[in-house]
């Protein structure tokens, strides 16, 4: 009796061993959307914040990571294919994808103006349909603009946000759509004052990490496990929140 507890104890060590060194000794390759803030391929990758809070999860875990910034056309597709592990951030509008447990934030899109032409009440859209507003062309639009009258220009290119509240400040547009306009208005932005930001209540998005299909139970096991323990330490929208 004494060996065989003493050789299931050596087992025990034996496997908790080889799971530690089957986490530590794993690559991942993470595709990376543009998605401002929480993504902005506008500024170097390291200082978006869903990146800082991703790469610790996983690095803390032991896992070898490759991040790779795609653009959203071909995001899914490279996902679907196996070529990469992980997708993020994506909302779940595509039934093929797989997703890890929970949705890492909740996303509400608005409108940023100059202050003197605010619009506090997004939901009266007929208040949109004499103005011009701007639209970063890689980002999924709510209903509620879309029905409206405005007149929407489209912004192309990495550096689309940061172009399209430029020319809101100088008055070329009226407005300009914001994926989330809390981290335009804000304290630490020397341009606050000059603006006024609202939301489109009632659109709240939950956004997901994506995994592919192609991997293996254990991995996305693993995955899982170091998903939750971050998010039980610490959410990313309180990570996110507390940074601002």
């Amino acid at each position: 009796m004494i060996v065989t507890n003493s050789i299931k104890k050596i087992l025990a060590l034996f496997a908790i061993v080889f799971f530690s060194f089957t986490a530590t000794s794993q690559s991942l390759s993470v595709g990376l959307i543009d998605y401002p803030p929480h993504i902005n391929f506008d500024e170097e990758i390291s200082k978006s914040p869903l990146y800082q809070y991703i790469n610790k999860m996983l690095t803390t875990q032991g896992f070898t990571v490759t991040f790779i910034k795609l653009p959203r056309e071909r995001a899914s597709v490279e996902l679907l294919k196996g070529r990469i592990d992980i997708l993020m951030p994506i909302p779940l509008n595509n039934e093929n994808i797989k997703t890890l447990t929970s949705p890492i934030f909740h996303s509400v899109p608005g409108l940023c103006f100059k202050k003197k032409n605010f619009i506090p009440i997004l939901s009266a859209i007929h208040r949109l349909d004499a103005l011009t507003i701007g639209v970063p062309d890689n980002l999924s639009l709510v209903q509620a603009l879309t029905d409206s009258s405005a007149s929407l220009v489209y912004l192309k290119g990495e550096n689309a946000t940061n172009r399209g509240m430029e020319m809101t400040q100088r008055g070329r547009f009226d407005a300009f759509y914001h994926p989330s306009p809390v981290t335009v208005y804000h304290r630490k932005n020397p341009l606050y004052k000059e603006l006024a930001c609202s939301y489109f209540h009632g659109y709240s998005t939950p956004i997901y990490i994506a995994v592919t299909d192609t991997l293996s139970s254990d991995m996305l096991t693993l995955i899982n496990s170091a998903y939750q323990k971050a998010l039980k330490e610490q959410s990313y929208e309180y990570y996110f929140a507390s940074s601002k």
